[in-house]
């Protein structure tokens, strides 16, 4: 096999992005039939654990060892792209979703901060992936508390406060797709 050089590697990384940009631009397309497919039946529930489990093993069973570890963290994201846009499509479509989950919380004008409480399965990947929901929605947590552990039910509680207008739209999503996702969750204070 012949070395390549650096320069003769990233032009053939270059070629292959586009490829890439199109099979993730078919992939949100089937994304949002999928969201209106669930609108349509009722059943908005976007998210299912058993199924991303059972097709990240589909998946990664066919990659070598040496890189199954950075390819299913690969197809984990995506995953978590779709789910980002399903929700938005979903939270677009129905009207009321918002004012459910914020109902009895006063929400000023200017506030730049959202604390909240959310219960997730203590398991591997389970608190990164509300992280990386949080930073992928472009805001930043200020503090993260675990408030409980509940090895009986196999449970973590935390509160968050995550910096952000909750009078925008977006942030408003993120809630959306944050109580979609958790087991228990509340907002606690906007200031």
């Amino acid at each position: 096999m012949e070395v390549q050089t650096l320069t003769e590697v990233r032009r053939e990384i270059d070629e292959i992005d586009p490829e890439i940009r199109e099979l993730l631009m078919r992939r949100l397309d089937c994304s949002r039939k999928v969201a209106h497919a669930k609108l349509k039946s009722g059943d908005i529930t976007i998210y299912r654990a058993d199924r991303e489990k059972e097709i990240l093993k589909r998946l990664g069973n066919e990659v070598p060892d040496d890189r199954r570890d950075g390819y299913l963290a690969v197809v984990r994201k995506i995953m978590e792209t779709s789910r980002m846009y399903q929700y938005g499509i979903i939270y677009d479509r129905l009207e009321g979703v918002f004012e459910k989950i914020s109902e009895g919380i006063e929400i000023p004008e200017n506030a730049d901060r959202v604390k909240i409480l959310l219960t997730r399965p203590n398991r591997p990947n389970a608190m990164s992936s509300i992280l990386a929901m949080i930073g992928d929605y472009g805001y930043n947590m200020e503090k993260m508390l675990l408030i409980k552990d509940d090895a009986e039910k196999g449970t973590v509680t935390f509160e968050l406060t995550i910096l952000g207008d909750l009078n925008t739209e977006h942030m408003k999503k993120l809630m959306f797709q944050l109580s979609m996702e958790s087991g228990e969750f509340r907002i606690l204070e906007v200031r």
